[in-house]
């Protein structure tokens, strides 16, 4: 039989279970949070409900104008219709009232409505594109934080590494100086360069801790000091990928746009024909003669014709087409530079993957030098001041093939960031 205690234990195992953190996190995790959790990504849904509107607002350019009037006036004198010998019809009353409704539908106006409805379907594209570009910004940031944690925790591992060997060293000297063997200097020298090293191990995990307070608020979920980041796996298939960004579908977006105006400056140069009618009632009415309160309407058709909407529709044409213009020169700037960046991004890729063949052959030979040079410090034939210079050249090799490894995936996600396509979609 279940017990109320055996259904609480396993309710809170399921809570617990269900609000754990990850035990590691991907580059493309961090993307994914960015494009969902950052404030600036919910401008998208925003847009698309504000476009709805706008194209709403310009559907209403298919219904009738309807006006609702009314007033009331009194006018000092009234016309008067005197016959020789006197009579004649009655003199209309210097009080007068109106209350009427107008309505006017357009038959033709070149499918202006329409064109409306397309531009303002053209400008919501315009700044949900601009939104990614702002997004794609974000990303940058991601990878600047995200790598320099790694580059943090490898640095770290390293000054781990140094400590270890200088506490072991420190060790061995302390019984030496202790026998009389080594001079007491020997051992201050060791104890003052560990001292150095845990410093510098504090000033690392502060940059680490800061580095994760950071990505934390840029991806919108807590991540805590114990979260491993995985190093990204990317592909060097570069020569098989297209530039993806954010910027080029603005730009496209930028010329649609333009394109939906120049049609609608187009519908200026037409004349628009449009019914209209009144229904109203008052007195007087059409017959000012007629002083009784009673209901009358007018009804007919209209066309409009704007000789400088004409004239102008020319100018307004070549101003759109030099914004196009502009928006090609742009774009063919833009892609210069991006250009440039990939192939510095690539001369980079290139440089660290030589340099981390070089790591290699030196920490090897490093290693051999350490070694001796423990052996000789256990002698006595060499101080310990000369043993740490070549501790600490070792570890700075190795610190530095860590930081290449680093190096060379940032700049590979680096490349794959400005050509705006992400780690999924590489070429494996």
């Amino acid at each position: 039989m279940i017990t109320v205690t055996a259904v609480i234990i396993s309710l809170i195992s399921v809570s617990v279970a269900g609000s754990a953190q990850p035990d590691s996190i991907s580059l493309e995790y961090c993307y994914r949070l960015a494009d969902e959790r950052y404030p600036t990504a919910k401008n998208i849904e925003l847009q698309k409900k504000i476009t709805e509107l706008n194209v709403d607002i310009a559907h209403t350019g298919y219904f009738p104008d309807v006006t609702v009037n009314g007033q009331a006036t009194y006018q000092s004198e009234v016309t008067e219709i005197g016959l020789p010998g006197g009579g004649g019809p009655p003199s209309v009353s210097q009080d007068q009232y109106e209350a009427s409704v107008d309505v006017t539908q357009t038959i033709f106006n070149g499918g202006a409505a329409g064109i409306r409805k397309e531009v303002e379907q053209a400008k919501g594209r315009q700044h949900m594109y601009a939104t990614k570009v702002e997004l794609h910004r974000i990303r940058s940031q991601i990878d600047q934080v995200y790598f320099g944690i790694l580059l943090s925790r490898q640095q770290a591992k390293t000054i781990g590494l140094l400590i270890d060997n200088l506490r072991e060293q420190h060790s061995t000297v302390r019984s030496q100086v202790e026998n009389g063997v080594l001079l007491p200097s020997q051992q201050h020298i060791l104890k003052a360069e560990l001292i150095a090293a845990r410093q510098d191990s504090a000033d690392n995990e502060s940059n680490i801790r800061a580095g994760y307070r950071v990505l934390s608020q840029i991806i919108g979920e807590e991540i805590d000091r114990d979260t491993r980041l995985e190093l990204p796996e990317v592909s060097s298939d570069y020569p098989a990928l297209h530039p993806q960004r954010a910027e080029l579908d603005l730009f496209e977006s930028r010329r649609e746009s333009l394109e939906k105006q120049k049609a609608l400056v187009r519908t200026k140069r037409m004349p628009s024909l449009a019914a209209f009618g009144t229904a109203a009632y008052g007195r007087p009415g059409l017959n000012f003669l007629n002083d009784d309160f009673h209901d009358y309407y007018i009804a007919g058709l209209k066309v409009r014709w704007n000789v400088w909407d004409f004239f102008n529709a020319d100018r307004q044409h070549q101003v759109l087409q030099i914004e196009q213009q502009k928006i090609d020169q742009e774009q063919r700037a833009f892609r210069r530079q991006l250009d440039a960046s990939l192939d510095r991004i690539s001369e980079r890729i290139a440089s660290i993957k030589e340099n981390m063949k070089r790591d290699r052959k030196i920490i090897e030979l490093r290693a051999q030098v350490v070694e001796e040079s423990a052996s000789q410090l256990k002698n006595g034939v060499i101080t310990a001041t000369e043993y740490v210079t070549e501790l600490t050249r070792s570890n700075q090799a190795r610190l530095l093939l860590y930081i290449n490894r680093v190096r060379l995936s940032q700049a590979k996600s680096e490349y794959l960031t400005t050509l705006g396509i992400g780690l999924q979609e590489q070429v494996n």
